[in-house]
């Protein structure tokens, strides 16, 4: 998981505080910076795992940068502030990338593509309630 110094590096200190400090006391608060990051790895990783991925392992640098895109975003966003217009793209381009990656259209650097998913039906879900199955029960 990307860490909040990756994240203070992306974004100016004052920026930061002004996103995360709660309490007041001109220092961004580490939870809320915490829950930002925690909340947009989980959405990664939970768009890699559908699309079949591994996530057990850690983050490619691709992912890393992805994570903390969205991170600031969801910084933004909880203080129902108006996302910059560089960020606002930024975070148009890492949802973009995530949709290529769901729909397997994409392979992060540095990761194995995923096993393609197949979605079949056999029918037997439909076989169950026919009379030669069901006999005379």
């Amino acid at each position: 998981m990307p860490t909040i110094n990756q994240l203070t590096k992306i974004v100016s200190s004052e920026v930061i505080t002004a996103l995360a400090d709660d309490n007041g006391d001109l220092v961004a608060d580490a939870g809320v910076l915490e829950q930002a990051l925690a909340s947009a790895e989980n959405e990664v990783r939970a768009i890699m795992t559908g699309a079949g991925y591994d996530t057990a392992a850690s983050l490619t640098p691709l992912l890393d940068d992805l994570v903390l895109t969205l991170a600031v975003e969801r910084l933004f966003e909880r203080r129902r502030e108006i996302l910059p217009g560089p960020w606002r793209e930024r975070a148009a381009r890492a949802r973009t990338i995530l949709r290529e990656i769901g729909d397997q259209r994409l392979v992060p650097p540095g990761l194995a593509a995923p096993v393609p998913r197949v979605i079949a039906n056999t029918g037997e879900c439909d076989q169950a309630f026919r009379r030669e199955v069901l006999g005379d029960y």
